[in-house]
């Protein structure tokens, strides 16, 4: 070869590499681009709701503030101005649902828990927006809370159940020990005591406490039957008390339903490479149990020891070996370990994406190392970091630069969760992982306290100050604030979650997150720190959809509502959509009348509207004259969503209940009496008087309306447009779609229930028994589905003896009783002819969903004359929603309460500009 020829090659080759550089260079900024422009075009939600209280009372008022963001820059939400907040039971059936209307992301309400709707349990607040619907149910907002009803009949029950095998057999040792509200044990009192499975009962007995308050007994768990699914429920025998029902969850100790998953940091484990490997374990119940273990080789050596340290996670470091197969055993609390769990399959060749993140550090460390049969390859990959969906950084890596450590300055990200993902040339993810960045905020928001303490009936001020970090300019924000009484509402900022924790860190990562408020203290320490990372490895490392990253956005099926709007067509008798109608919208309360034509499709809209708590309107198609013909109108109405439980158990507030939730609950109980007292409510006996609600034009077999529930033609108007089976399963306890042999048939309890309509028992115009048995039920939900509250004047159940025996003996064969007990439902409708619906052609009666109400939290004024007879017990002493920052300050005053108490003011806050503040204070009473 020449001289001249090698100086040739050699200037082809640096101009190749150069040409090779510059395109990975450009490939790898436009895949940042791309990033970031989907975020941007996808406009992903994140929502917060704020409320006074962690749980309730019965009859009490559930206050709220709504915090709807763009999740990517934390500015308002630029697609949606309507929320639906919803309350569901533990059940899932939704029991109420509001709209809430916001400006500039804000809005606030209050939801009262009517005692009729919101019986003694456990709820689950859920708020959303049309567009967030397109996406994962993690951006949907969830709250599990409980309502009580404190008496003087109230028992706290400690549960124990243990379960072990007995000769092949599964038999569980329950323990049972109950107490007052003096946490003083219930002494020889007897209860009837019953196992029930799905609403089946499986077990029953009555039984008596001993002098500790305890009830032990031994219970052999059927074949197949799974012991998640078991409810325990005791009913007192005293002829004072027998109306009180305690459930309490079969929940057990049994290591073999113990969930234990192993995570290694970046995706893998890969032969040779040393692996940082995290473990979470859950209960049956979804929480972390803290647990110890050890993971053993194929020979049966041990290899590593693990220790949760919170919530049942933690991390160990072990190398896996070419062809190993790992598996684990805890070990539990009597020291015997447990069946064997599996490791990850070992791969023989890949990466290990690694990054360093201590909390001290003003930037990350980043390793990347590869098997050393990828270096041959001379592949380029791509590092890709992003947080909320934004591309932050982005670097080309040839193969043969591998291992490679990456120094990242954190003010590269805001604060929040980042990613890192290592894609191959197909853009194709290999390894990915989360950390969780810690920076301060951009403002500054200073308290001042008017006192260090207060006294009883005292006033109070505070004043709020914002300013930017240099605390040279003011800012404005916006605040809610909630100060709550510590002697009756128990505040744990550990498991509440905040403004600070949903935003920043639960709405990213996949699964529920026990205790969001650990990782958010006033200050970080090592160990809190090292376990919010642990989170982060253990559950938050597969949310990103890769798959779709570099694609053209297209939206969803859920259109954003910039507001609320009536909207629907007008089609004629051919189903053809009719053009230049005039459709009329009519309202009563508040009175409104709009006019608007229909276009080419035959869509017409009303716009700026703002429904009342209790909205109707009549919509009507004319013609030209002015004049209604025969022509059909749709509206499109609102379909809510079908939303999954959050896969937490939910165990009813009396049972396994901590010693300062019973304190909490003997206060609520010692301040009502007190208060009770002064008003003079105690000095006659209570004398309850029943009036039989007689529902107008009903058809019922029993004399002057008997009925065991009645709901009457008020209370339909004010259900709105819900259908007949959601109103069923939101107002009768124990209505359900049968499971086992008879999942086609619906019950109340284990009653078979017969739907009568106007008289006219809709089996009777079923033609297909004895055929496929899901014909019926399709039939029967027809009826369920079909009829809305704005259809039906009243309902009347009928499930005792003395109601029923009339409807049985009018209905059915008196051999049908062989199979069921049954009950029955006397629906009367408007019509009046039974189970069928007429509607008016070119009417429409529209119900939406009402806008949740805006009352003005009551706040006592004292003065020196105030009348001191009365005593104030409120638990919450001060809310308000929507206190803004004016130039930078506020203030806002409040009274405290007739005891000496701590309250804790929990007040959070965004200039809905990317800064969210939290902030937790205490203030002393005397």
């Amino acid at each position: 070869m020449t001289k001249t020829l090698r100086i040739i090659i050699a200037i082809w080759f640096i101009i190749a590499s150069n040409t090779i550089l510059h395109a990975q260079t450009s490939s790898i900024k436009d895949m940042v681009a791309a990033v970031t422009a989907r975020a941007d075009s996808a406009a992903i939600e994140k929502l917060y709701l704020h409320t006074d209280k962690p749980f309730y009372t019965i009859g009490d008022t559930l206050r709220f503030k709504a915090y709807l963001f763009n999740a990517a820059y934390l500015r308002a939400s630029a697609k949606s101005s309507i929320i639906y907040i919803e309350i569901a039971n533990d059940q899932n059936q939704v029991i109420i649902r509001k709209m809430v209307a916001t400006v500039v992301g804000l809005g606030w309400g209050n939801l009262i828990l009517n005692e009729k709707l919101f019986p003694e349990g456990n709820y689950t607040l859920r708020a959303y927006t049309n567009w967030m619907r397109n996406y994962d149910e993690q951006y949907l907002f969830q709250k599990q809370f409980s309502i009580s009803r404190p008496t003087e009949n109230t028992l706290f029950i400690k549960s124990k159940i243990n379960v072990k095998d007995n000769a092949g057999k599964r038999q569980a040792e329950v323990t049972l020990r109950l107490t007052k509200t003096d946490q003083l044990p219930v002494i020889l009192q007897g209860f009837q005591l019953k196992i029930s499975e799905s609403n089946k009962t499986r077990y029953q007995n009555k039984v008596q406490t001993l002098v500790d308050g305890s009830i032990s007994f031994n219970y052999d768990i059927p074949d197949k039957t799974d012991v998640n699914n078991l409810l325990i429920t005791l009913q007192p025998l005293s002829k004072t008390n027998n109306t009180e029902l305690y459930q309490i969850p079969f929940t057990t100790n049994q290591a073999n339903n113990t969930d234990l998953q192993f995570l290694p940091e970046g995706g893998s484990l890969v032969a040779g490479l040393p692996a940082h490997v995290a473990f979470k374990t859950l209960s049956r119940d979804g929480r972390g149990i803290n647990i110890s273990g050890t993971v053993y080789n194929s020979h049966q050596q041990e290899i590593a020891n693990f220790q949760a340290t919170h919530s049942g996670m933690g991390t160990f470091n072990f190398i896996p070996q070419p062809g190993e197969i790992y598996t684990a055993k805890i070990k539990l609390a009597d020291g015997v370990y447990s069946k064997l769990y599996a490791l990850p399959a070992v791969k023989p060749s890949g990466f290990v994406l690694a990054v360093n993140n201590s909390f001290d550090a003003d930037s990350v460390i980043v390793t990347i190392t590869p098997t050393p049969d990828l270096k041959q390859s001379g592949s380029v990959y791509y590092l890709i970091a992003q947080s909320r969906g934004i591309g932050c950084y982005g670097e080309a890596i040839k193969v043969t630069a591998f291992p490679r450590k990456i120094r990242l300055s954190k003010k590269l990200f805001p604060m929040g969760i980042a990613r890192f993902t290592l894609l191959n040339q197909e853009h194709q993810p290999l390894n990915e992982r989360i950390i969780f960045i810690q920076r301060e905020n951009d403002l500054n928001v200073n308290l001042i306290l008017n006192k260090k303490t207060y006294s009883l009936r005292d006033s109070a001020s505070v004043a709020i100050q914002v300013t930017d970090r240099d605390s040279s300019q003011p800012a404005a924000m916006s605040f809610s604030v909630a100060i709550t009484d510590d002697n009756q509402v128990k505040t744990d900022s550990l498991t509440n979650s905040s403004l600070l924790s949903t935003i920043l860190l639960t709405s990213d990562i996949k699964g529920y997150v026990e205790d969001p408020g650990y990782y958010f203290p006033q200050t970080f320490t090592p160990a809190i720190w090292q376990n919010l990372d642990n989170l982060l490895l253990a559950q938050g490392w597969v949310n990103y959809n890769w798959a779709v990253s570099f694609e053209p956005f297209t939206p969803g099926p859920y259109l954003a509502e910039l507001e609320f709007a009536i909207k629907g067509q007008v089609t004629n008798m051919f189903n053809k959509p009719v053009e230049k109608s005039r459709v009329v919208l009519l309202s009563k309360k508040p009175t409104l009348v709009m006019d608007t034509v229909t276009n080419k499709l035959g869509i017409f809209t009303f716009n700026h509207i703002y429904p009342t708590d209790t909205p109707a309107y009549v919509i009507q198609a004319r013609n030209k004259r002015g004049k209604s013909f025969n022509v059909g109108i749709e509206v499109a109405e609102f379909k809510p969503p079908f939303i999954h439980p959050l896969n937490i158990k939910t165990i009813p507030w009396y049972v396994n209940t901590d010693s300062s939730l019973v304190k909490t609950t003997k206060n609520i109980l010692t301040y009502t009496n007190e208060h009770e007292k002064l008003a003079g409510k105690n000095m006659l006996k209570e004398v309850k008087i029943k009036g039989k609600r007689v529902i107008n034009g009903s058809r019922n077999l029993n004399r002057d309306g008997g009925s065991d529930l009645s709901i009457d033609q008020e209370e339909m108007e004010k259900a709105g447009k819900i259908t007949l089976g959601d109103l069923l399963a939101k107002r009768i306890q124990g209505f359900h779609l049968g499971s086992g042999k008879f999942p086609y048939l619906y019950f109340i309890h284990d009653q078979f229930l017969h739907f009568v309509i106007d008289g006219v028992n809709i089996d009777f115009a079923y033609p297909g028994f004895g055929t496929d048995p899901t014909d019926y039920l399709r039939y029967v939900k027809d009826y369920l589905d079909g009829y809305t509250a704005e259809d039906i004047k009243g309902i009347e159940l009928m499930k005792s003896s003395k109601y029923v025996s009339a409807y049985f003996s009018h209905f059915l064969n008196p051999l049908d009783n062989i199979t069921f007990d049954h009950a029955f439902i006397e629906i009367t409708t408007y019509s009046g002819s039974g189970p069928f619906l007429k509607k008016t052609p070119g009417v429409y009666i529209y119900k939406p969903i009402a806008f949740a109400a805006q009352k003005e939290f009551y706040s006592p004024k004292y003065t020196i004359k105030t009348d001191r007879s009365l005593l104030d017990t409120q638990s919450t002493i001060y809310w308000s929603p929507n206190i803004i920052t004016d130039k930078g300050r506020a203030q806002f005053s409040f009274y405290t309460a007739d005891k000496p108490s701590n309250y804790t003011l929990l007040m959070d806050g965004t200039d809905m500009n990317g800064n969210v503040i939290g902030i937790r204070q205490k203030i002393e009473v005397k």
